[in-house]
């Protein structure tokens, strides 16, 4: 195989504003047809990117074209039904995130995979920042010690707010409002910058839109297995795009966000802040949280993202997100869920390890 040649199953801003800019910049791609049950977002999309052919159907999309992968861009409820679909007809799968909406359907689609020799690749484009991937290395380098603790925050404006969905399908109860939106992202990231391995949670929510099925809001406390605790906080409504870490070892420290970094020790002198404060200059210029800036980072992870998953498609290089790195995230998620459900109770939930 000298190119991959990629069917789109969804084409609505997840795919146009992301994924498809990104692979029409690669040179072993093909887009060679996308599937979208509504007509005037399948022509919109067809004439802007000149895709060859369109269908209502992603069934019949991927029975009738000669696909080698497909992107599962549609709402998280239909992850799995679709991505199940693809991997049965043979195709390598690219799916957004969530990867499903439990660990157990995580689980199904990775063995699935894995039988049939596929490559399936969950849609955690921020791993690909080189701001966490540099707190990884740093991590990984034992540069801040051991890790005593973690805070982790993903504040957005929210759907319709910070974003144009394209029908009401986040306020769906099937896709858990914010925890599965905004916490499956966040909790990757500690799953990969820091390589936590979560035992217990205890959780709160608040629901602050009237009328809202779905919390908005949850901040979850956390135990690692190996004595690391933290917290999690994530928002709906927010003022400005935020998803940061705070990382605190024994050696130092690491702040890290899409559009700041810091490695703080006791070392540090005068012209390593400045450094820092140089480097983070561009923070300035953003009046509302999508500064061209972080908007040209954001079109990056999409673009590595799409270039590992071509390149792990053909033999190149090994797939930097993995479908067992989205297992160990629902696990995590499942456990803040179901002590949500316990409606203000202090007790701590397991997770259960991989």
């Amino acid at each position: 195989m000298s190119v991959v040649r990629i069917g789109f199953i969804g084409l609505g801003g997840i795919a146009t504003r992301g994924h498809i800019p990104a692979l029409a910049s690669l040179p072993d791609v093909v887009l060679q047809a996308g599937a979208e049950v509504n007509p005037e977002q399948a022509a919109r999309t067809q004439q802007r990117f000149g895709i060859p052919k369109i269908y209502s159907s992603y069934q019949r999309m991927i029975q009738e074209e000669p696909l080698d992968a497909v992107y599962v861009c549609l709402p998280n409820f239909l992850h799995y039904e679709a991505s199940s679909a693809a991997l049965a007809q043979g195709l390598h799968v690219y799916c957004e995130k969530p990867m499903g909406l439990s660990s157990k359907q995580a689980w199904a689609l990775m063995t699935e995979a894995d039988r049939r020799g596929l490559v399936l690749m969950p849609g955690y484009n921020l791993r690909f920042h080189p701001h966490f991937h540099r707190a990884r290395r740093l991590i990984e380098e034992k540069r801040i010690g051991k890790i005593l603790q973690i805070q982790g925050i993903a504040a957005k404006p929210g759907p319709y707010i910070g974003w144009d969905p394209k029908s009401d399908w986040y306020f769906d109860q099937r896709n858990l409002g914010v925890l599965y939106d905004q916490g499956s992202h966040l909790l990757d990231l500690l799953l990969y910058v820091a390589d936590l391995d979560m035992e217990s949670v205890c959780a709160v929510s608040r629901t602050s839109l009237p009328g809202l099925p779905v919390p908005d809001n949850i901040v979850a406390a956390f135990r690692g297995r190996n004595d690391v605790i933290g917290s999690l906080n994530l928002a709906w409504g927010a003022p400005a795009n935020m998803t940061m870490l705070q990382i605190h070892g024994t050696a130092g420290s690491i702040i890290v966000s899409d559009g700041y970094f810091e490695h703080r020790t006791p070392q540090n002198g005068g012209s390593d802040r400045l450094a820092t404060l140089l480097d983070n200059m561009w923070e300035i210029i953003s009046q509302t949280g999508r500064s061209i800036v972080h908007r040209k980072s954001s079109e990056t992870t999409y673009l590595e993202a799409s270039r590992n998953f071509i390149e792990a498609i053909l033999g190149k290089a090994p797939l930097r997100a993995s479908a067992r790195d989205s297992v160990r995230m629902h696990r995590a998620l499942e456990a803040i869920e179901y002590s949500l459900q316990q409606d203000g109770s202090t007790e701590w939930q397991h997770v259960a390890a991989l």
